[in-house]
């Protein structure tokens, strides 16, 4: 059972509160999404200016345009698809997490793998913490974190093997407001490398608050960012909950 420790509530508070959450069932946003990891991975500019359409309650979202204009594509964990303007299927992939298998950092993706990638990472970051009450996680929440003159909480979430995610430890930390500021965790499919993710520019969307700026980096062992390179960027232009 989770445990929905006084940190989780401050939290769950600070992004819009369960009662206001409890009455949405999608979420819509205008995003773009750059960093090196697309070069790395020889497809840039397939995630610049797109919209993303997901379920709150089930692991399932959408990326329009991709990938080109015309096209989308659809992201379930077990299955993937691409598909036209007028919903007729083109091509599909099932259990598409063991295409990462055996892959590094270094290897190329394809278009699914780069669907795959994004969907099942802003699936978690629109969810986020309002997941966390379900009964199947577990949280706890554990040392303090200075950073940038700044205290923070820190809470561990255990996700369940129901849930794909990054990994399935991952450490958030929170200000006094109970918004995310930082997160940590390592990228299995990526061959687990350690990321510090940093969240920031909070708007209100339809009670809900959402950063609209995320940056991911390499994490050094001390837990400082390697800020040479930015390995994602999420810029958020518009979200809708309904």
């Amino acid at each position: 059972m989770t445990s929905v420790n006084d940190l989780l509530k401050l939290a769950v508070e600070g992004h819009g509160g369960l009662q206001r959450w409890a009455q949405i069932s999608r979420f819509r946003a205008a995003v773009s999404i750059s960093g090196a990891i697309w070069a790395l991975k020889g497809k840039p500019g397939l995630l610049d200016g797109v919209v993303l359409e997901g379920d709150t309650r089930a692991q399932r979202l959408t990326i329009t345009p991709f990938p080109h204009p015309g096209r989308s594509t659809t992201w379930q964990p077990d299955r993937q698809t691409i598909q036209t303007a007028e919903g007729v299927l083109l091509a599909e992939r099932h259990d598409p997490a063991t295409t990462f298998l055996g892959t590094t950092r270094q290897s190329p993706w394809d278009e699914f793998q780069v669907a795959y990638f994004a969907g099942e990472a802003n699936w978690n970051y629109f969810t986020a913490p309002f997941l966390f009450t379900r009964g199947d996680f577990v949280t706890e929440e554990t040392w303090p974190w200075r950073e940038d003159g700044q205290m923070l909480r820190t809470l561990l979430v255990t996700y369940p093997d129901t849930v794909v995610a990054h990994t399935r430890q991952q450490t958030y930390y929170f200000d006094d407001a109970g918004l995310l500021r930082r997160l940590d965790y390592v990228i299995d499919i990526l061959g687990g490398g350690p990321a510090v993710h940093y969240a920031s520019r909070y708007r209100n969307f339809d009670g809900i608050m959402v950063p609209t700026r995320r940056r991911v980096y390499v994490r050094d062992p001390d837990g400082s960012p390697v800020r040479e390179s930015v390995s994602v960027a999420i810029e958020v232009t518009d979200v809708s909950f309904s």
